[in-house]
């Protein structure tokens, strides 16, 4: 394949709800949703809110393929479904990732969601052009030729799937969206998994000190993260999934020391847009 410039595009970077507030307009008012647009096709990584703003930017002719994979079920990292274009325009084909969490085939999830009382748009009202596909985690699945995904569990309530996307044999990105700390092995889970990525994306909601009262919540501490950036020196990570209570203000101030510690992370912004060479 031709050798272009691959672009990261951050739609979404806040858990939980979207934020409404000016004042944290900087690191994003839209829920998870990260792009990997390659030549041949737009990688989504979770369809939180963000999801809407990546589907209103496609061109209503364009027919370039769309895969989206899904991490867990927790709403706000589906919300964005009904409102993403391109799911029912049918000029593109577009394939939606599910993993298998706690047993339970995520078809279940999005039906629930997609369906009255709490929604009027079901999946059946989508274009015939999109599939759904489910999954094991541990599989590898081939998007294309040229593009592989490595899929793993990592602890959340209800679990979470991670992603390592690899393209012409080289390991990119690295995706985890919502993780929690939950024993020895955990970060260890997470530096083995990112294996010679050159970019992770990754939860870091708390503080150390806010960690204490969110046992079981399912999120990482900045603690955390600067375990991975000392394990991971080569590695440019992103801080995501930001609190929504938190103003930019807020998490630039939290993320002060950490930031002029390890030169190897950066905290993730809502339209962001990096060129991986």
């Amino acid at each position: 394949m031709e050798s272009v410039t691959d672009n990261l595009i951050f739609w979404g970077t806040r858990g939980g709800l979207p934020s409404g507030e000016v004042t944290s307009a900087k690191y994003g008012l839209a829920t998870s949703c990260v792009e990997l647009a390659v030549s041949d096709r737009h990688i989504i990584l979770d369809a939180g809110s963000g999801i809407s703003l990546f589907g209103k930017q496609i061109e209503p002719d364009s027919t370039k393929a769309i895969d989206i994979l899904i991490g867990h079920y927790h709403y706000d990292h589906l919300i964005g479904l009904p409102f993403c274009t391109p799911l029912f325009t049918g000029n593109q084909p577009v394939r939606i990732f599910l993993p298998e969490l706690d047993g339970r085939p995520g078809i279940n999830a999005i039906d629930k969601l997609l369906s009255p009382p709490l929604f009027p748009i079901t999946r059946q009202m989508f274009a015939d052009k999109v599939r759904f596909h489910s999954f094991t985690p541990g599989e590898t699945l081939a998007l294309s030729p040229d593009i592989l995904v490595s899929t793993s569990l990592f602890p959340h309530p209800g679990q979470n799937c991670g992603y390592r996307l690899q393209k012409s044999g080289k390991d990119r990105l690295c995706y985890i969206s919502d993780i929690e700390n939950t024993g020895a092995t955990t970060l260890d889970d997470v530096i083995a998994f990112n294996k010679d990525s050159t970019h992770l994306i990754i939860d870091s909601s708390y503080t150390q000190e806010e960690i204490k009262s969110r046992k079981g919540w399912g999120h990482l501490s900045l603690g955390d993260i600067e375990c991975i950036a000392e394990a991971l020196p080569h590695v440019q990570i992103f801080m995501y999934h930001h609190d929504i209570f938190k103003s930019d203000s807020q998490i630039e101030t939290d993320s002060k020391q950490l930031l002029s510690k390890y030169s190897n992370v950066r905290i993730a912004q809502q339209f962001d847009k990096i060129q991986l060479a």
